[in-house]
This record gives C-alpha cells, structure tokens and sequence, in this order.
C-alpha cells in the first residue's frame, strides 16, 4: 500500500494515545482515503454499529483508525471525523436507495 504505516508503527511513535474508535476497512478503501480520493466511509445502520457510533452523533469531530487487517502490520490511518445517518455515494461503496452512519473524513493524520 502507498505508504499507509502499519498499527505498529502508530503504536511505536505515539504509545497508548489511541483514536477515539478504531474500525476494521478492506485495504483498497483505506488505500483511496489515504490518497484522498474517498472522503466517506460506511457503516449499516444495525445495532453492533450502533453501540459503537451513536454516542458521536453530537460530536463535532472526533478521530478514527481504520485498521486494513488485524495484526500489527496490518496498514493503519488515522482520520478526523464526523457523523451523521444519511445515504452514501455508489463509487465510494454505498447502496443506492440504502441509509447509513456516513463517517465524513475532514483529515487524514500523515
């Protein structure tokens, strides 16, 4: 992946400080957030989600680490976020017609 560092790397330079969530992304959507070319990620509407995402919903912006696997190498990003429920776009992975918690990526920590 072009660059993206690795959850060992964030966790080398930066210690225990963590992103306020960290959630799981294939590799080929975080690879167009790390670049810039997707500026939204997806997530249904369903309770697991909704344990995890409500309590933002009045937040201003708050951070997240999207992980693109599950060990330490895996490829890691950090983002500036915001939330709201709504519709997605199709070329960033949405289903028409189909509401979701939209993570809006105001940043992306390089």
């Amino acid at each position: 992946m072009t660059d993206i560092p690795t959850y060992a790397q964030f966790k080398k330079k930066f210690g225990s400080t963590r992103p306020s969530l960290i959630l799981p992304i294939k590799g080929f959507w975080l690879e167009k957030i790390w670049v810039g070319e997707k500026l939204e990620e997806y997530r249904n509407l369903n309770s697991f989600y909704e344990k995890r995402l409500e309590k933002f919903l009045d937040w201003p912006h708050f951070t997240v680490g999207f992980l693109a696997g599950y060990c330490e190498e895996a490829p890691f990003a950090v983002c500036k976020c915001d939330l709201q429920k709504g519709p997605g776009f199709e070329k960033w992975g949405a289903q028409k017609g189909k509401n979701y918690y939209v993570l809006r990526i105001l940043k992306v920590y390089k």
